[in-house]
């Protein structure tokens, strides 16, 4: 719940509260989205509010979308919540340009 708020409010704070497009964790695993779910999204798959994460689970970070019209963009980590703190696993290069 803290990372979700967290995620979100980085976007709030930048004047984006209108376009924020769904929960920024979810589990990784065979299945289109798995637990862990936060909540207001677990309810979708039958789960209840998720316990805090464990070690060694995988998780997808920023997967919420910003969208200011048709379209928008989803930026997402793949993340070990390791027992010294996040290993992140995703290596692609975040740059914009032509």
């Amino acid at each position: 719940m803290e990372l979700e708020e967290t995620l979100h409010g980085v976007l709030k704070n930048a004047g984006h509260s209108e376009h924020i497009f769904g929960p920024p964790i979810h589990g990784v695993g065979i299945e289109f989205e798995e637990a862990p779910l936060p909540p207001g999204h677990a309810f979708f798959h039958g789960e209840k509010e998720p316990p805090p994460l464990e070690t060694n689970v995988v998780i997808s970070v920023g997967n919420c979308g910003l969208y200011t019209g048709p379209w928008g963009v989803r930026v997402e980590d793949t993340v070990v919540v390791g027992a010294e703190g996040p290993v992140v696993l995703t290596g692609y290069p975040r740059k914009l340009g032509k």
